[in-house]
């Protein structure tokens, strides 16, 4: 709101989904940027790449309104 308390709504919109390698110089680069239909709290998307992912996460490029944009991407774990 206007003072700044959040409260949660509904989610049913399309958010940007990023995946970023590591290029030659240790600099990383967007591989994949796509929207995708995000409409309960916890979504499972899985997408497939050409080249090693680092890091994903949704909303990557700070588009939207956010009081914390650096919690949207995290480093890639590979199990």
């Amino acid at each position: 709101d206007s003072i700044g308390n959040e409260t949660e709504i509904e989610l049913n919109d399309w958010i940007d989904i990023g995946i970023y390698k590591e290029d030659e110089n240790g600099k990383e680069k967007l591989i994949y940027l796509k929207k995708h239909k995000l409409d309960k709290t916890s979504n499972t998307i899985s997408v497939t790449v050409n080249e090693k992912p680092v890091k994903a996460g949704i909303d990557p490029l700070n588009k939207l309104i956010d009081r914390h944009p650096e919690d949207n991407v995290k480093q890639v774990k590979f199990i």
